[in-house]
């Protein structure tokens, strides 16, 4: 399916929690709620200033928590298409801002080089971490809301525990800005893209780093792990997609492109080539550079299905099929 209607680039997209409704955000300053069974239609709704980065819907799907370079983030009834509230405090551009899974916080980054913490049913700033030497580019939570990993632009991932307020673990394991990062459902890893090209897992309770993918040919601007920890999918500038199965808690990795609902494999070890369609979009896919056009994208609740934005003004949702060898 191709959904049309920003103006400018898509910079975020998410999937509400049942799977029956996008939300959009883009450089055109606008957010858009899309359902993918009526193609065309969506409905926009309009406040921030300026460009929109981030996206994400509450745990009920019924409030969508938008991040802008206006340095505010905006809180929606999606029901009623209704301005909620706003929160401020950020001293500079918002570039993400999340729920946690338990909906009771809400984190942000930016590039002030602070982490803040707000309560959505007030909207006041419950605490604020701050860098002395890097802004945000991601955050992500924990799956049990305890903790909250921070993606920096000075090579560094950051973990907090909101509840003591305390910096717990510290990883400089890159060479370039880490622009994404997202938790394993179980929590006990964590995926980070950064601009090296580079993706690496993160074993929380070792404390270490324990395996480095490489592939893409520029910044890894996303990762995301699926809803049952099986796969994880890393997007690049380059505009490819990569999706990888993790066998983290076999402790093995392995550098094959599988379809997200693990139908379809693709192994290389030989150099040979193999071909997936992702509707009618023929995908090459090489032993170190399986091709998908995103620069961010989101897996379904069941795994079988991605979306992903591109660098245009439109986006794509995508149901991997084998057509060919």
């Amino acid at each position: 399916m191709r959904f049309e209607a920003h103006t400018d680039v898509v910079n975020d997209v998410c999937w509400s929690p049942d799977g029956r409704i996008i939300a959009t955000v883009s450089k055109d300053r606008s957010v858009k709620i899309w359902v993918p069974s009526m193609l065309g239609n969506c409905d926009e709704f309009r406040g921030h200033t300026s460009n929109v980065r981030s996206v994400d819907f509450d745990p009920t799907g019924k409030k969508l928590l938008t991040a802008s370079d206006d340095k505010t983030i905006k809180l929606w009834k999606v029901s009623r298409k209704q301005f909620l509230s706003s929160f401020t405090g950020h001293t500079n551009w918002v570039r993400c801002a999340r729920f946690s899974p338990n909906g009771k916080m809400i984190a942000s980054c930016g590039d002030d080089r602070s982490l803040k913490l707000f309560d959505p049913a007030t909207g006041q700033c419950i605490h604020s971490f701050h860098d002395q030497k890097g802004g945000g580019c991601k955050v992500a939570w924990h799956p049990d809301s305890t903790l909250v990993a921070i993606a920096l632009d000075n090579c560094r991932v950051k973990i907090f525990d909101v509840n003591i307020r305390k910096l717990i673990q510290y990883y400089r394991i890159y060479d370039g800005a880490v622009n994404s990062l997202d938790f394993h459902p179980s929590g006990n890893y964590l995926i980070t893209g950064s601009d090296d090209g580079v993706t690496k897992v993160i074993d929380l309770l070792e404390g270490r780093q324990i395996f480095t993918l490489t592939g893409h040919r520029g910044p890894v601007t996303t990762v995301k792990f699926s809803k049952d920890g099986q796969l994880f999918a890393t997007g690049s500038d380059d505009c490819h997609v990569m999706l990888w199965k993790a066998n983290l808690e076999h402790d093995s990795a392995q550098s094959s492109l599988y379809s997200p609902d693990s139908t379809c494999e693709i192994t290389n070890p030989t150099g040979g080539q193999r071909k997936f369609s992702f509707n009618r979009d023929v995908t090459e896919a090489h032993a170190d550079d399986d091709s998908a056009y995103s620069c961010n994208k989101e897996n379904l609740p069941d795994t079988s299905i991605f979306v992903d934005a591109t660098k245009t003004e439109n986006f794509k949702i995508s149901d991997a099929v084998e057509v060919s060898e």
